[in-house]
């Protein structure tokens, strides 16, 4: 597994990008938390609930600074 950090234009970390070797990611906040997922097989970014939140991958708009 793959990790990225995710810093905001003030440098403030707003989370982290995890990658499988498969090309499924993940996005945490700081704390840990799962805040979405993206599957490379059917394009779809999902939120924390499992929902469909966009076609594509759009993990890093799912985290914001608190």
């Amino acid at each position: 597994m793959k990790r990225k950090l995710l810093k905001n234009v003030r440098g403030e970390t707003l989370g982290y990008l995890d990658t499988e070797e498969d090309g499924r990611r993940s996005a945490k906040d700081v704390r840990g938390k799962l805040v979405g997922r993206y599957d490379p097989r059917t394009d779809l970014t999902y939120n924390d609930k499992g929902e469909t939140q966009t076609h594509g991958d759009s993990l890093s708009s799912l985290l914001t600074k608190d």
